[in-house]
C-alpha cells in the first residue's frame, strides 16, 4: 500500500520553478543519466499537480468569474 503525503501549493509552485532554472544553468555540465534523472524528477513534480493523471482527466470545480 502506498503511503499519501502533503505538499503545500506554495512549496509545489516553488518546485516548479527552482528545477526548470537549475537544470538550464548545471545542464551542459550533465551526463545522459543525470539528464534523465532530472526529466524524472520533472515529471514526478508534474504528476504532483495534475493529481496523477493526464491534465483531461483533472476535475475543474466552479469559481468566480473575477
Amino acid at each position: 500500500m502506498s503511503k499519501l503525503f502533503q505538499i503545500y501549493e506554495d512549496d509545489l509552485a516553488e518546485l516548479e520553478r527552482t528545477l526548470p532554472d537549475v537544470l538550464s544553468h548545471i545542464y551542459p555540465h550533465l551526463d545522459n543519466r543525470l539528464r534523465v534523472q532530472f526529466r524524472r524528477l520533472q515529471t514526478i513534480v508534474q504528476n504532483v499537480r495534475w493529481n496523477y493523471g493526464p491534465p483531461s482527466q483533472v476535475e475543474l470545480l466552479g469559481g468566480t468569474d473575477g
